[in-house]
């Protein structure tokens, strides 16, 4: 199990995290309704593996600039929002736009199964 998984994080880490970020909100729409299928339970895991690179890329970022601080700690880069979403809104053109906030999505609460 653990050298499936060693492989399946191999492959996923060679794909670009601009292009899995497109790919956000269709899985995202696809998750939030939900229906009972293989189809939705892939997608479900799709959208975890896109969030997955996006939190990896994030935490590598803040190690990485956290190895070019300098000893006195003047500079230290601040502790990535791992909530946020670096991902453009549909129609938003621009270098300059604070990034959009992270889609959430909320789950029901499921109904207690009755015992007779």
């Amino acid at each position: 199990m653990q050298r499936i998984l060693e492989k399946m994080a191999q492959k996923l880490n060679e794909y670009d995290e601009a292009s899995l970020m497109q790919l956000w909100q269709h899985y995202a729409a696809t998750v939030q309704d939900f229906e009972p299928s293989r189809r939705w339970e892939e997608a479900a895991l799709a959208l975890c593996l896109i969030q997955a690179v996006h939190w990896k890329n994030q935490l590598f970022n803040y190690n990485l600039a956290m190895t070019a601080v300098p000893p006195d700690m003047t500079y230290a880069p601040t502790v990535p929002d791992f909530t946020r979403a670096h991902r453009k809104q549909d129609g938003e053109h621009g270098s300059g736009a604070e990034p959009a906030k992270a889609t959430v999505l909320s789950f029901p609460p499921r109904p207690a199964n009755k015992k007779d």
